[in-house]
């Protein structure tokens, strides 16, 4: 997960990366990358939003170093788009448009949908239902028909869900199986069959949760080689994160924060893995992250990291 995908899980994150990208799309004033800003204030103002909503992003922006601006006693006039931002924005297109990732993201989707149906007690009566859905959302777009259709086809061949076939060809009464349901809860993702492999029994001395100073409870956690593979990739992805510039840290909590991620990396690839540490480390690296100055950054690692907590169980 790089890291604009990253930010783009948080409400904040997905916001400002939908604020620079039509800032980058905007008509330039000049040859220098420079934009008005009046549209978005009055954008906010047709919404019912507050006029500072817009400034506190386009600050988030400045100290994510993806623009910069001089404040007049008139507040913010224009922007001047910096090639970071410029980056950032087209890597956001690219991810909302690439087919291979809305595939993986849309079978998540559907999962999840009919997860909190499970939980919720409810059901939906077609498989169709999810298009109206406030789950059926990716990036600020929406998933269309056809992508619908080849991710049940997927998710119904491989028992992560059931449904009744009708005459038109549609799916009914759309239910997720217990086989979904531990799919769901062990956030990976509906590619193939669940991983197998060796088995690492882990005894974890606290419960794995990024719920800040939560009371912990002695488990027993049995960590399969496709978890270890997981918090692998979060560390790949909390390793693109942890700059300077992306969290607002200082080059020294940086440098200490990536030191903590190589303790976690050795850690689980040890001949008998501690849940107890790596959680611990985790704890450390967000009180770490905590210091940042840019929240949107912060909150987006923070993030990662409870997804990789997560995938342990």
């Amino acid at each position: 997960m790089s890291a604009v995908e990253s930010l783009a899980q948080t409400t904040s994150g997905l916001r400002q990366l939908q604020l620079i990208s039509t800032l980058v799309e905007s008509e330039p004033l000049d040859n220098n990358g420079q934009v008005g800003v009046g549209a978005l204030y009055e954008g906010a103002k047709n919404r019912g939003a507050a006029r500072n909503s817009v400034t506190h992003d386009l600050e988030a922006l400045q100290n994510s170093g993806w623009l910069w601006f001089e404040r007049s006693a008139a507040g913010i006039q224009t922007v001047v788009l910096k090639q970071p931002g410029v980056d950032a924005a087209e890597e956001f297109e690219a991810l909302k448009t690439n087919p291979r990732f809305r595939s993986r993201q849309i079978r998540k989707a559907v999962l999840n949908w009919l997860y909190d149906l499970h939980v919720q007690g409810g059901e939906a009566s077609r498989v169709t239902d999810f298009l109206t859905s406030p789950s059926n959302e990716h990036f600020g777009e929406r998933y269309t028909a056809d992508e619908l259709d080849r991710a049940v086809e997927l998710l119904l061949d491989q028992k992560y869900m059931e449904a009744i076939s009708t005459f038109d060809g549609g799916s009914a009464l759309p239910t997720i199986t217990s086989k979904g349901i531990d799919l769901v809860e062990t956030g990976e993702t509906a590619t193939s069959s669940a991983p197998g492999g060796d088995i690492y029994n882990i005894h974890n001395s606290g419960a794995l949760n990024l719920a800040p100073r939560s009371t912990n409870a002695t488990q027993s956690i049995t960590m399969t080689q496709g978890q270890v593979k997981q918090i692998e990739e979060t560390l790949e992805s909390l390793r693109l994160m942890l700059s300077p510039q992306f969290i607002g840290v200082t080059d020294e909590v940086a440098a200490e924060a990536q030191a903590i991620l190589g303790d976690v990396d050795e850690e689980i690839h040890a001949e008998a893995p501690s849940g107890g540490k790596v959680k611990d480390w985790f704890m450390k690296l967000v009180d770490l992250a905590a210091t940042g100055t840019v929240q949107a950054g912060v909150n987006a690692l923070e993030a990662v990291v409870q997804q990789g907590i997560n995938g342990i169980g």
